[in-house]
Protein backbone atom coordinates (compact mmCIF):
# COMPACT_ATOMS: atom_id res chain seq x y z
CA UNK A 1 0.00 0.00 0.00
CA UNK A 2 1.41 3.33 -1.03
CA UNK A 3 0.71 6.78 0.34
CA UNK A 4 -0.41 7.77 -3.13
CA UNK A 5 -3.24 5.20 -2.77
CA UNK A 6 -4.31 6.53 0.66
CA UNK A 7 -4.56 10.21 -0.35
CA UNK A 8 -7.41 9.78 -2.87
CA UNK A 9 -9.17 7.35 -0.47
CA UNK A 10 -8.73 9.39 2.75
CA UNK A 11 -12.44 9.28 3.71
CA UNK A 12 -12.39 5.48 3.64
CA UNK A 13 -9.13 5.41 5.63
CA UNK A 14 -10.51 7.71 8.30
CA UNK A 15 -13.76 5.75 8.43
CA UNK A 16 -11.87 2.45 8.89
CA UNK A 17 -9.69 3.99 11.63
CA UNK A 18 -12.71 5.45 13.46
CA UNK A 19 -14.67 2.19 13.19
CA UNK A 20 -11.68 0.23 14.48
CA UNK A 21 -11.39 2.57 17.48
CA UNK A 22 -15.13 2.30 18.13
CA UNK A 23 -14.95 -1.50 18.01
CA UNK A 24 -12.08 -1.59 20.51
CA UNK A 25 -13.85 0.91 22.77
CA UNK A 26 -17.15 -0.97 22.54
CA UNK A 27 -15.50 -4.28 23.32
CA UNK A 28 -13.61 -2.93 26.33
CA UNK A 29 -16.58 -1.08 27.84
CA UNK A 30 -18.48 -3.54 30.05
CA UNK A 31 -22.19 -3.08 30.77
CA UNK A 32 -23.05 -2.04 34.32
CA UNK A 33 -26.10 -2.15 36.56
CA UNK A 34 -26.99 -0.96 40.06
CA UNK A 35 -25.43 -2.88 42.94
CA UNK A 36 -27.59 -5.09 45.15
CA UNK A 37 -25.75 -4.10 48.32
CA UNK A 38 -24.92 -0.48 47.48
CA UNK A 39 -27.70 0.96 45.27
CA UNK A 40 -25.74 4.12 44.50
CA UNK A 41 -22.87 2.20 42.89
CA UNK A 42 -22.69 0.60 39.46
CA UNK A 43 -21.25 -2.92 39.11
CA UNK A 44 -20.34 -5.23 36.25
CA UNK A 45 -21.64 -8.76 35.77
CA UNK A 46 -18.81 -10.50 37.74
CA UNK A 47 -19.17 -8.03 40.61
CA UNK A 48 -22.94 -8.56 40.66
CA UNK A 49 -22.40 -12.33 40.75
CA UNK A 50 -20.07 -11.94 43.76
CA UNK A 51 -22.70 -9.85 45.55
CA UNK A 52 -25.41 -12.40 44.75
CA UNK A 53 -23.24 -15.29 46.01
CA UNK A 54 -22.58 -13.34 49.20
CA UNK A 55 -26.30 -12.76 49.77
CA UNK A 56 -27.10 -16.43 49.14
CA UNK A 57 -24.31 -17.57 51.51
CA UNK A 58 -25.62 -15.23 54.21
CA UNK A 59 -29.16 -16.53 53.73
CA UNK A 60 -27.93 -20.15 53.90
CA UNK A 61 -26.02 -19.40 57.11
CA UNK A 62 -29.06 -17.80 58.70
CA UNK A 63 -31.27 -20.71 57.61
CA UNK A 64 -28.80 -23.08 59.32
CA UNK A 65 -29.08 -20.98 62.48
CA UNK A 66 -32.87 -21.25 62.33
CA UNK A 67 -32.60 -25.01 61.80
CA UNK A 68 -30.41 -25.30 64.92
CA UNK A 69 -32.86 -23.25 66.97
CA UNK A 70 -35.80 -25.35 65.77
CA UNK A 71 -33.94 -28.59 66.54
CA UNK A 72 -33.20 -27.29 70.03
CA UNK A 73 -36.83 -26.28 70.51
CA UNK A 74 -37.97 -29.73 69.37
CA UNK A 75 -35.57 -31.36 71.83
CA UNK A 76 -37.00 -29.27 74.69
CA UNK A 77 -40.57 -30.18 73.72
CA UNK A 78 -39.70 -33.88 73.43
CA UNK A 79 -38.15 -33.83 76.90
CA UNK A 80 -41.17 -31.97 78.28
CA UNK A 81 -43.52 -34.53 76.71
CA UNK A 82 -41.44 -37.39 78.12
CA UNK A 83 -41.54 -35.86 81.60
CA UNK A 84 -45.28 -35.32 81.30
CA UNK A 85 -45.92 -38.88 80.10
CA UNK A 86 -43.58 -40.78 82.40
CA UNK A 87 -43.47 -38.46 85.36
CA UNK A 88 -39.70 -38.99 85.62
CA UNK A 89 -36.85 -36.65 84.89
CA UNK A 90 -34.30 -37.52 82.21
CA UNK A 91 -30.83 -36.44 83.45
CA UNK A 92 -29.40 -36.37 79.93
CA UNK A 93 -32.31 -34.22 78.82
CA UNK A 94 -31.76 -31.76 81.68
CA UNK A 95 -28.05 -31.49 80.87
CA UNK A 96 -28.88 -30.99 77.20
CA UNK A 97 -31.45 -28.35 78.12
CA UNK A 98 -29.01 -26.43 80.32
CA UNK A 99 -26.23 -26.63 77.71
CA UNK A 100 -28.63 -25.44 75.03
CA UNK A 101 -29.86 -22.53 77.14
CA UNK A 102 -26.25 -21.53 77.84
CA UNK A 103 -25.49 -21.69 74.11
CA UNK A 104 -28.48 -19.51 73.25
CA UNK A 105 -27.60 -16.96 75.94
CA UNK A 106 -23.97 -16.87 74.83
CA UNK A 107 -24.96 -16.51 71.16
CA UNK A 108 -27.36 -13.65 71.85
CA UNK A 109 -24.73 -11.94 74.01
CA UNK A 110 -22.19 -12.19 71.16
CA UNK A 111 -24.71 -10.81 68.65
CA UNK A 112 -25.57 -7.95 71.01
CA UNK A 113 -21.87 -7.11 71.43
CA UNK A 114 -21.35 -7.11 67.64
CA UNK A 115 -24.34 -4.81 67.10
CA UNK A 116 -23.20 -2.39 69.81
CA UNK A 117 -19.65 -2.45 68.43
CA UNK A 118 -20.87 -1.91 64.85
CA UNK A 119 -23.15 0.96 65.87
CA UNK A 120 -20.40 2.64 67.89
CA UNK A 121 -17.97 2.59 64.92
CA UNK A 122 -20.54 3.84 62.41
Amino acid sequence: MKISDVIPNWPKSIAIAVLTLLLFWGHSCQPETKSLMHPGEMVTRPELQIELDSIIATADYRMAQLDKQEAFRDLIFKNAVQVAENGTMNPAGIITLLAGLYGILRGTQDIKERIVKKNSTA
